[in-house]
């Protein structure tokens, strides 16, 4: 067999060999978020106060990816809530004890079945950033290191629709003497290493 007809059989072999490709599961969803308090202090650390992030609902994507090993796979988490951050006793500005703003995560990590599937109990850890975003524009938006460990529940409905449940808990670092949503003349610091949400949340997972 000569040069020639080793590479037509070679070539007919990869167009009729299925495509080697893991599957993917993409999950909107919906969830409610609890937060704890931030300790601050004001530049000369003479006074303390503390900042609170009001509860509110969450929402946002989870992209998924079939490893090698059975029951493990890639995730790709992004969250968005809407909320307020709201001093006990000081001001952010003049008049203002309150400011509106909204909170991002984009994290990157894995997820595990113990039983090995692609559906039942699970837990996930990502790591990635949060981005708080005022809405007024004379703050300024911050960006932290952030890391969610979790886990829930998969509904298996058919091969390619789950139901997913998550409880996870968002942590989000936070560097002590640094500036909180400064306007201008910043006075608050951070008094605090970081915060802690909570988020309960249901989604349908579509695989593809």
């Amino acid at each position: 067999m000569n040069l020639r007809s080793r590479t037509a059989i070679l070539f007919a072999l990869l167009l009729t060999a299925p495509p080697v490709m893991a599957d993917i599961g993409l999950s909107p969803f919906a969830g409610y978020r609890i937060s704890s308090s931030v300790d601050v202090e004001t530049a000369g650390a003479s006074t303390r106060d503390q900042i609170d992030f009001r509860d509110s609902v969450s929402h946002g994507l989870v992209l998924n990816f079939d490893l090698e090993e059975p029951g493990k796979q890639g995730e790709l988490y992004f969250g968005r809530q809407s909320t307020s951050a709201r001093l006990d006793d000081g001001l952010f500005a003049p008049g203002m004890d309150a400011i509106d703003l909204t909170i991002y995560q984009l994290q990157f990590g894995g997820l595990y079945f113990p039983g090995g599937q692609n559906h039942g109990g699970f837990v996930s850890g990502v790591l990635g950033m949060t981005r708080l975003e005022p809405e007024d524009s004379r703050f300024e938006t911050d960006h932290r290191l952030a890391l969610s460990i979790g886990g829930g529940y998969q509904f298996f409905l058919t091969e390619a629709l789950r139901l997913r449940l998550d409880l996870r808990g968002v942590y989000t670092a936070l560097n002590s003497a640094s500036s909180v949503f400064c306007s201008g003349g910043c006075e608050l610091r951070f008094a605090s290493s970081g915060y802690l949400q909570v988020e309960a949340g249901a989604g349908l997972v579509v695989r593809f």
